[in-house]
């Protein structure tokens, strides 16, 4: 496969503003509190650089594939855990809350991997169909999880105490919007096959850089604007965690 000018640049403009935003994050400390971020952003600039390599210097399509695969699934987990911290550091205040939280989440993605490998180990037709059938599914499993939640979020996040300052709000309005676009581009696959192939590659990675320039705009903003002091309200999510944690002490007695 040969890159032409156009997916050079697709390819390394948002690496540059991921170099930029892992330079801030260093910079403020900001991976104490986003660590899974933090390690997505280098892991997604170290698989770019990989698989540039790779292309460029034209390795066979099998070693690519033996490559590309498995940093695919470390994306996957790394996307689902940027999704699990966000709310984790939402939910703070929230003590119970967020360990109901916790358990939930690590359940369901437990149970997406589970029908993935299952679907590569007993799936009809050649393994090699399978594995990229069982990427795919992962892919539009995670972003049916991000979509949900992240709107779950932006619907609560007045409850929470978030406005659309906070460094969790942007990754999450970055992931959602992600997201959205890419489940559009999957549905128009699904009616069209094979033919809409290029468009939904070169359409999923401008949605991609939109994803990323609208995290390097909340990350390069200066601290005091970027991350406003957060004021916990007491309201209803405040009651339902402390009705949450007087049941966990019941059961844990």
């Amino acid at each position: 496969m040969y890159l032409t000018l156009k997916d050079y640049i697709i390819a390394l403009v948002p690496a540059i503003l991921q170099v930029l935003i892992a330079v801030v994050i260093f910079r403020r400390f900001l991976f104490r509190v986003f660590p899974i971020f933090t390690t997505y952003t280098i892991y997604q600039l170290v698989t770019l650089a990989i698989l540039l390599v790779e292309l460029t210097e034209h390795f066979s399509s099998l070693h690519y594939a033996y490559t590309f695969y498995p940093m695919q699934v470390g994306s996957i987990g790394l996307g689902l855990g940027v999704i699990y911290e966000v709310f984790k550091v939402v939910l703070e205040p929230y003590d119970a809350l967020r360990r109901v939280w916790r358990v939930l989440f690590l359940a369901a993605s437990l149970a997406l991997f589970a029908v993935a490998i299952l679907w590569v180990v007993y799936g009809t037709g050649p393994q090699a169909d399978r594995l990229t059938q069982s990427m795919n599914l992962l892919e539009r499993s995670l972003r049916f999880i991000q979509v949900g939640l992240l709107l779950l979020l932006f619907v609560l996040s007045g409850s929470l105490g978030l406005t659309w300052r906070n460094y969790s709000f942007g990754l999450a309005f970055g992931y959602g919007m992600f997201a959205i676009v890419d489940l559009v581009l999957w549905v128009i696959r699904m009616e069209y096959g094979n033919d809409f192939w290029r468009p939904q590659s070169i359409l999923g990675a401008l949605a991609y850089n939109m994803m990323i320039a609208i995290w390097a705009w909340y990350f390069l903003q200066p601290q005091r604007i970027a991350q406003p002091v957060r004021v916990i309200p007491y309201n209803d999510i405040a009651k339902w965690n402390e009705k949450l944690e007087e049941l966990l002490k019941k059961r844990a007695a």
